[in-house]
């Protein structure tokens, strides 16, 4: 019955032990607690130990100092920075976690964590950590260690910053040569274009122009007003560049007065008022021409300048003059 008696009270005693270990400590409103994840880990396996303090608002608690490991064995890999979660109006907790890890197995007690404040000390339960080995098949049959692998080719890895450096100037110098070429090019072939067109007689060039307008169908679109406008604009560059009048700075009844002293024009200026007529009143006075009015215009344009071009005197008084030589051979 003693040795009964004596288990008893050795097993009370060591389980009320156990619960002073897992209970939290309390003392002046700072309640301390440590828990861990897993008590058990694989060797190299890691953890997390959770570090709990509650207290009144406006102390100060000093936490505990750590080193590079708990105990020898238990590795501290890194730690966290203290977060603060308000319980409530006078009650402050702050968490810290901890994380741990072993590289050799075995059974580890981890000593309580210790917090100061004032000169009381608070500390929290001990805590335990199991480290397993882990497990080797002793019965699979043995490998060779690998060879040495050529590492991939990497072409950076041959060439230098300076090699870079000019490729990418010579990319550089490339890429704009091209383009000054294409400009070089492009800018040619206007100059070009334009020289061939001044060097074209002012009528075809008028009547050129008119027949691209013609293919714009510009009156067909409903756009009237453009369209009067750059058949009156072709007119007056032809009479400028045919009779040196400086009609695109004249109004209308200007270049009438002034085409009216002209013995070429004279005849013809009939057909040129009617035209800046319709067209004023269609820039100016927004009238809505009818389509017969558009063709006419056309009509009336392309027969201004045909009747007005130079005509071929000299080809004419070349002919008549072999003529006159034929005769006085002949007599």
């Amino acid at each position: 019955m003693d040795v009964k008696h004596n288990k008893s009270i050795l097993k009370t005693a060591l389980l009320g032990i156990c619960v002073c270990i897992a209970l939290p400590t309390f003392a002046d409103n700072v309640v301390v607690s440590a828990k861990m994840d897993s008590t058990a880990i694989w060797m190299g396996e890691q953890t997390f130990i959770h570090l709990e303090v509650a207290q009144d608002k406006g102390k100060i608690v000093q936490f505990p100092l750590f080193s590079d490991s708990l105990v020898t064995g238990v590795e501290i890999l890194n730690i966290s920075k203290p977060d603060t979660t308000e319980l409530s109006d006078s009650r402050i907790q702050i968490n810290q976690n901890i994380l741990v890890t072993s590289f050799d197995s075995g059974f580890y007690y981890i000593p309580p964590f210790k917090y100061v404040l004032n000169k009381d000390t608070f500390s929290t339960g001990t805590l335990s950590l199991k480290v397993v080995p882990l497990e080797v098949d002793t019965t699979a049959a043995p490998f060779d260690i690998k060879g040495v692998q050529a590492p991939p080719f990497v072409l950076r890895d041959f060439i230098s910053d300076a090699a870079l450096i000019i490729i990418g100037l010579i990319l550089f110098l490339g890429a704009a040569g091209l383009l000054f070429w294409f400009w070089w090019s492009k800018r040619k072939r206007t100059e070009e274009e334009e020289s061939s067109e001044s060097k074209l007689p002012p009528y075809e060039k008028a009547l050129q122009a008119l027949d691209k307008l013609k293919e714009s169908k510009l009156w067909q679109n409903g756009q009237e007003k453009e369209y009067y406008t750059q058949v009156t604009d072709i007119l007056r560059t032809y009479i400028d560049d045919r009779f040196q009048i400086n009609a695109m700075e004249m109004t209308s009844s200007q270049i009438m007065s002034v085409l009216h002293r002209n013995e070429e024009t004279r005849l013809v200026n009939k057909h040129l008022k009617s035209i800046l007529e319709v067209a004023d009143f269609v820039k100016f006075a927004k009238m809505r021409p009818l389509p017969e009015d558009n063709e006419a215009v056309m009509r009336n344009a392309i027969r201004f300048i045909e009747e007005t071009k130079p005509q071929e005197v000299a080809q004419e008084g070349t002919t008549g003059k072999e003529e006159n030589d034929s005769d006085s051979v002949v007599n």
